[in-house]
């Protein structure tokens, strides 16, 4: 379960606004089988998979959702770059 920085427990509301180790400890049920991941993570609403332009070159690409913005080639370029 995830908390806020007074130890109070989240609501799945607040919790999915939320990215990494705290979203991966928030451990909550789902309403259906689009809110989660594959891995179990719960999703925002609207946010899936759909085919978008790279923020860097334009190409189209098959983003995994929101978080999801630079196509591979952007990706190693960026990654490379430090």
């Amino acid at each position: 379960m995830a908390f806020d920085t007074s130890g109070a427990p989240l609501t799945k509301e607040q919790a999915v606004t939320h990215t990494g180790a705290e979203l991966d400890s928030a451990n909550l049920p789902a309403t259906d089988a689009g809110d989660t991941e594959a891995y179990g993570r719960a999703r925002a609403q609207g946010d899936e998979a759909t085919e978008r332009a790279c923020m860097v070159c334009g190409t189209k690409f098959e983003s995994e959702g929101w978080h999801n913005r630079l196509c591979g080639s952007c990706r190693k370029r960026s990654v490379a770059a430090g």
